[in-house]
């Protein structure tokens, strides 16, 4: 949408990640939360006497733009940030499992959990399957002076997070280039605890293949609230 000013989200300067890793080529994303109610009514009264929830649920999909592994070598100019990362972008290669020695080894050691979508495709692995986190960011060029990082913060430290998630996780996993050193990021929602629930692959003769997620999750928080549980032990 042309003419759209910069201070609003949009898919251009939106950054979409998937426990903290860039999910790459990710073309579009959508969420819903749906608080069932129901309204009790007492005798007298036509109108409901209260509006009371029964249940909480999320639910989403996205689409991702797939390329394949090696894709890189079969000619032609690759898009920015795939020659950092030439794993490929499919569902088995998001989160700690995208290259790395030390990353994949935690992963097949079932340590942690790093966003291993997959194993919600692999019945083999449902009993085992871990969660995965949707972060939604906005991104600003802060050369303009909309600078929006924290000023107690040090650059260092963010290079150095980065580093280390970089020797775990192998490469950037930017698929579309990496935030670079003068763009910053605003938090706009994190959607926590899912699993891939229904995955689609489709192409066509003049298209590229794109395949879409639908996923569930447990809550989702924005950046105006943070969602918590609404029992009292029943979660452990």
């Amino acid at each position: 949408m042309a003419g759209i000013s910069p201070f609003f989200i949009t898919g251009a300067n939106a950054k979409i990640r998937l426990n903290g890793k860039t999910l790459a080529f990710c073309t579009e994303l959508s969420y819903s939360v749906q608080i069932l109610t129901q309204t009790p009514k007492v005798l007298g009264m036509y109108e409901g006497s209260s509006v009371e929830p029964l249940g909480y649920s999320v639910s989403g999909n996205f689409t991702v733009v797939r390329y394949a592994k090696d894709a890189v070598h079969s000619g032609g100019n690759p898009p920015q940030g795939v020659a950092s990362n030439n794993a490929g972008n499919g569902v088995g290669n998001w989160g700690g499992v995208w290259g790395g020695t030390t990353g994949d080894f935690f992963a097949r050691n079932g340590i942690g959990n790093d966003g291993r979508a997959n194993e919600a495709l692999d019945p083999s692995k449902y009993a085992n399957g871990t969660t995965f986190d949707i972060q939604v960011f906005q991104k600003y060029d802060n050369r303009l002076g909309q600078h929006t990082g924290n000023s107690n913060d040090s650059r260092g430290l963010s290079s150095a997070i980065a580093g280390l998630s970089n020797i775990l996780q192998g490469g950037t996993g930017g698929g579309g280039g990496s935030s670079g050193p003068n763009i910053d990021l605003i938090g706009v929602a994190n959607i926590r605890n899912c699993r891939i629930t229904q995955a689609d692959f489709s192409i066509n003769k003049k298209g590229v293949a794109t395949q879409r997620f639908n996923f569930v999750a447990l809550y989702v928080d924005e950046d105006s609230f943070v969602a918590d549980f609404s029992g009292v032990g029943q979660q452990f």
